[in-house]
Parts: C-alpha cells; sequence; structure tokens
C-alpha cells in the first residue's frame, strides 16, 4: 500500500491520493494523524511540498506518525522548496520577487502558506531522530516521468537544461520504530521545531 498525501491536483497511480481540498484526491482527510491505518501497513509515502505548509510544532508529530504507519525498510519520498537554493539565487540577483513563493507560500487561500524552511542538513537531521536512513537526493524526472509536479521547480521556470532546481527531493527508508517516549532531540532541532519533552538532549 502506497499514499501519496497533500496530493493536489496530481494523482498518482497504484498511490492512494489524500488530500484536504482536492476533488482528484481518493480521499479528502487531514494527513496529519493517519489514524485510519494501522501500524507498519504503508510500503511508501510521498509529499510534495505540503510539509512545510505545517507549524514548526507540527513536523515531528508527521514525521513520527509516518514512521509508525510504514514498515521497516518502507519508503519515505519527500519534496520541500530547497532553502540553500533560495539564498543561492538570492545572493547572485537580488531579485526577491522570484523567490518569496518559495518562502512565503503562494497565498492563493488560508492554506498556501509556508511556516517552516529546509535545507539537506536539518532535514536530515530530522529524518534520522525519526528513525529514517539511507538518505539520499531522487531524480523527479525518473520518479515521475512525464507527470509534473512541484518537484520539478525550476528558475528559470521549466529551465530544465540550464535553470537551477529548486526543490529538495529526498528519499530515506525506514529503519527503527521512533515514537514519543523514545525520541531524542538535540538543541538544534528542539529549537528549529520548537519541541518540548524531558528526553531532549
Amino acid at each position: 500500500m502506497k499514499l501519496h498525501l497533500g496530493c493536489g491536483k496530481l494523482k498518482l497511480d497504484n498511490y492512494i491520493n489524500i488530500d484536504t481540498l482536492s476533488d482528484k484526491a481518493d480521499m479528502k482527510y487531514n494527513f496529519i494523524k493517519l489514524d485510519i491505518f494501522n501500524k507498519e501497513v504503508i510500503d511508501e509515502i510521498y509529499i510534495s511540498h505540503a510539509l512545510e505548509h505545517f507549524e514548526r510544532r507540527e513536523i515531528i508529530k508527521l514525521l513520527l506518525e509516518w514512521n509508525r504507519v510504514l514498515k521497516i525498510n518502507g519508503i519515505l519520498r519527500i519534496a520541500v522548496p530547497d532553502f540553500e537554493k533560495v539564498v543561492k539565487l538570492y545572493l547572485q540577483n537580488k531579485n526577491i520577487s522570484e523567490l518569496i513563493g518559495f518562502v512565503s507560500g503562494g497565498q492563493r487561500d488560508k492554506y498556501d502558506y509556508h511556516y517552516v524552511n529546509f535545507d539537506i542538513y536539518i532535514l536530515t537531521e530530522l529524518l534520522e531522530a525519526c528513525g529514517f536512513g539511507n538518505i539520499e537526493r531522487y531524480d523527479c524526472n525518473d520518479f515521475l516521468g512525464d507527470k509534473d509536479d512541484y518537484s520539478k521547480c525550476y528558475i528559470p521556470h521549466m529551465d530544465h537544461k540550464n535553470g537551477e532546481l529548486m526543490s529538495l527531493n529526498i528519499v530515506c527508508k525506514k529503519q527503527k520504530n521512533i515514537n514519543i517516549e523514545s525520541l531524542i532531540l538535540s538543541d538544534k532541532l528542539c529549537k528549529f521545531t520548537k519541541f518540548e519533552t524531558n528526553l531532549n538532549v
């Protein structure tokens, strides 16, 4: 069983496509808590440019919930705006107007806001803390083929040959079960997520 969370307008074959708003979704459901699924029953989760729409305090809850439902060695595939690329292009061009959507969201409706920015370093630490390993970048074209979502966003727009890929596309595997009782976070991750637990180190 495979889940495509926050599917928007893109419906993927062989996935259960889940979204709160989309009419194309197989299920209209708020996926911050996947309590309709039992523990360790999911083979793969794909989520593209949706994680940044959750508040900092919700990030750990989401990652632990995905850990709960994924099988050991189950695949988690995440795409988020790449903050490192945003900084790079801003320092090159000083053109904030072409970058503000990656930082703040499109703001077309009350859900279209970004609360969190990610680079590969903080995302890797978060995933490792929540029981994931074998973390690496993936090729969005190999994964999606001729289908399209924000994991393929480039500046200049659609310039796949010469442009800068603005999406941080990460694939990893669940290595072990982690829950709130066994979670250990560094001070840096606590600050980033505003997460409070007496297990922090």
